[in-house]
């Protein structure tokens, strides 16, 4: 089948939604954050098991997200016998039709690993970070955490997939 737009509509012939501008757009853009500033969506302790995500900006398969305000996040508690590595993810959700930030809280283990993101047409997650929550610890410090924003394969920049326009 052949498809063509974004053309405007006569007499109701072309009708677009959302997954048509998504598709357009996520052929520009890549999935990432927007570095705008260094603190764009970066992951710091609160108080607690509490974490802070800062404000800023991403962008998956054509979706955009933006946080405006510092959000504050718990962890679970901590298990008393081993340790886990909590991650901290960007998630767009086709069926919820949003995007939102989200903790995977980890499995202890002895030897613990972070989630494997969840990459699907109904699911896909950025990585911005990975804590490490210690068995039996009941607050967080800066060294627990693991900014994983600049990692290509968990989370990235934003760039342009336009590398030249020629006339």
């Amino acid at each position: 089948m052949e498809k063509s737009g974004i053309f405007n509509s006569s007499g109701g012939d072309r009708v677009y939604n959302a997954v048509d501008f998504a598709a357009y757009f996520g052929r520009l853009v890549s999935n990432g954050i927007f570095y705008a500033a260094a603190s764009n969506l970066q992951v710091n302790v609160s108080t607690g098991m509490g974490i802070v995500v800062q404000p800023g900006a991403a962008w998956i398969g054509g979706y955009s997200y933006e946080n405006t305000a510092p959000l504050n996040m718990a962890l679970a508690t901590a298990d008393g016998i081993n340790p886990r590595i909590d991650r901290v993810v960007i998630r767009w959700s086709a069926i919820n039709r949003a995007i939102n930030l989200a903790v995977l809280t980890g499995a202890a283990a002895s030897t613990p690993v972070a989630h494997t993101l969840t990459r699907n047409n109904d699911i896909w997650e950025l990585g911005i970070a990975d804590i490490a929550v210690g068995k039996g610890v009941v607050s967080l410090t800066s060294g627990n955490i693991t900014d994983t924003r600049m990692n290509a394969a968990l989370c990235g920049l934003v760039n342009s997939l336009v590398s030249a326009v020629y006339e």
